[in-house]
Order: structure tokens, then sequence, then C-alpha cells
């Protein structure tokens, strides 16, 4: 299994464009063969605990919102070949005017997993 995680962050105040063509990229995931589940992620604040950033940096990181793109696929092909159709780069180009950071995308290889989530979509 391939896991993606798209990272970006966009001005405060756009979240709702992002938001939606987020929904729509998730749209076009509901047909994509190979696809195994996604999920999409919102942050709304940073914690003190876990990280190393002092208050003021902390602030100033959390002047943008940051979204996270989690999709699951059987396969680098399959995952390739959606990223490359033109409905998928409308969506994306669609984001270029909002953004503050990214998009960029690392690729991961599940090690382990859970076993209370196995089988369970995002």
């Amino acid at each position: 299994m391939i896991i993606g995680q798209t990272m970006f962050s966009v001005r405060k105040g756009t979240e709702h464009r992002a938001e939606h063509a987020l929904e729509d990229l998730a749209g076009l995931l509901q047909s994509a063969p190979g696809h195994g589940g996604h999920r999409v992620l919102r942050s709304f604040g940073m914690s003190p605990l876990a990280s190393a950033l002092r208050d003021q940096d902390r602030e100033a990181v959390l002047g943008d919102v940051h979204f996270i793109f989690e999709s699951e696929w059987d396969s680098i092909e399959a995952h390739d070949e959606f990223y490359r159709a033109e409905p998928v780069q409308l969506v994306y180009a669609s984001l270029q005017s909002i953004l503050e950071s990214g998009p960029f995308e690392v690729l991961y290889e599940a090690l382990v997993e859970d076993p209370q989530r196995s089988g369970v979509a995002f």
C-alpha cells in the first residue's frame, strides 16, 4: 500500500476555497482505480507540549491555515495515473492564488497498521 500526504497552507480567510477544491478532489477519487481511501485534515492549532517553537513563532506559523490531503493507493502506478489526469491538475490550479506554501506530497509505504483501523475507510 502507498500513502500520499499532500500538504499546503493558505491565507486565513481563504479556507473555504481550499475546502471546496478538496471536496472536488475527493469526488474525483470516488471512481479512481486503485484508490483505497482518503481523508482531509485542516489545522486548528498547535500543541505547546509537542512543539519546539516559542509562543511568538507558533503564532506566526498559525497565521496560515494548513491542510493535508491523505490518500491510500494499491500501487504507485494507480497513484500516478490519478494525479496526471487533467481534472486533478485543474483542482490544483484552482488553489494557486490562495497558497502560502506547497502543495507538496510525501509518499509513504505502510510498515505497520493499527489492527483496530484495518479495513475501515477514513
